[in-house]
């Protein structure tokens, strides 16, 4: 029986080798198939190896610290995530409390919560 023309594309589409990586440039330029280099493919690899797991967590700002904060955001070219941990690492830069261990008990009970604590 003949595969119509739908069917072929659709198990074209879910097919790893039928496409190829692509340079960046290649995809937002529209410049071809020009396959990625190794090197720019090892830093690809490379940067999904290295990615630092997030904890979400939730807390409650003022109005106007939250305005200023969502203000940043849009004009500061920063993501909230990446704002707070900017500010919190200075905060903690001159408190040696920050780096102190929790005590046994309670570094257990965080550890249920978060498995891949260290």
């Amino acid at each position: 029986m003949k595969k119509s023309g739908k069917m072929n594309m659709i198990s074209n589409m879910t097919k790893v080798e039928s496409v190829p990586a692509q340079a960046a440039d290649a995809l937002l330029y529209d410049l071809g198939n020009q396959p990625m280099s190794s090197q720019s493919t090892a830093a690809l690899i490379s940067v999904k190896e290295t990615a630092i797991a997030k904890v979400p967590f939730t807390n409650q700002l003022t109005p106007d610290t939250f305005l200023r904060l969502k203000q940043f955001e849009c004009w500061g070219g920063m993501e909230i995530q990446d704002i707070l941990e900017e500010a919190l690492t200075a905060f903690f830069a001159g408190k040696p409390e920050a780096d102190r261990e929790l005590p046994a008990k309670a570094k257990e009970k965080l550890k249920k919560k978060l498995p891949n604590l260290r």
